[in-house]
């Protein structure tokens, strides 16, 4: 049975401490495979600064070129494609439903595993999947009774908002193809 994971996001833009996160989680739950999919808009943040489809675009080439560091990952438009609004039952739902024979993981943080539910339809989310919860700074978590978890440890100062406040003073954490495409399309940029 393959094991694959969903790491949704607004990735607004998608950073360094993006991909390693997902090296992390990769790594700590034996991963075939990761999909970083751009949500549409999180009920949780407010409305992104870049389209849809500039972060579908970013995290391409974030991804791009750079398959010795970053195998088994691949960007899925799945959500940002979909009729809105869009929820993560149905994506899990859609991705269970397409491969029934892969194990399918969660990756979120300490903040999201707390408040998963309030997520729409959470009972779907706890029979589908199985989750990673990335933790910070020695956060706890505590394990909730019919959801399969596991924590691992992670932390790096990479900010989408601190990019988004000052681009010029952070925008070492991106990769060069995406700070350039930022520049090209003037996002984050004064």
């Amino acid at each position: 049975m393959k094991r694959k994971a969903i790491f949704g996001g607004t990735f607004d833009p998608v950073h360094l401490g993006h991909l390693e996160l997902v090296k992390t989680a990769k790594a700590a739950a034996n991963l075939d495979e990761v999909l970083l999919m751009p949500c549409w808009q999180s009920p949780f943040k407010g409305k992104a600064v870049a389209s849809g489809q500039q972060r579908y675009d970013m995290l391409k080439l974030a991804l791009e070129n750079r398959d010795e560091l970053l195998s088994g990952m691949r960007v899925s438009d799945y959500e940002i494609l979909r009729p809105k609004p869009s929820y993560s039952w149905q994506t899990a739902k859609h991705f269970h439903d397409a491969e029934p024979d892969t194990e399918w993981w969660w990756i979120l943080g300490t903040d999201q595993w707390n408040q998963l539910e309030n997520w729409a339809q959470p009972e779907s989310l706890r029979t589908l999947l199985r989750f990673i919860v990335l933790t910070r700074d020695g956060d706890e978590i505590e394990a909730k009774e019919g959801w399969h978890h596991i924590a691992v440890p992670f932390s790096h100062p990479a900010s989408s908002t601190g990019i988004r406040n000052d681009f010029e003073k952070y925008r070492h954490w991106l990769v060069p193809e995406v700070a350039e495409y930022c520049v090209e399309q003037s996002l984050y940029v004064s």
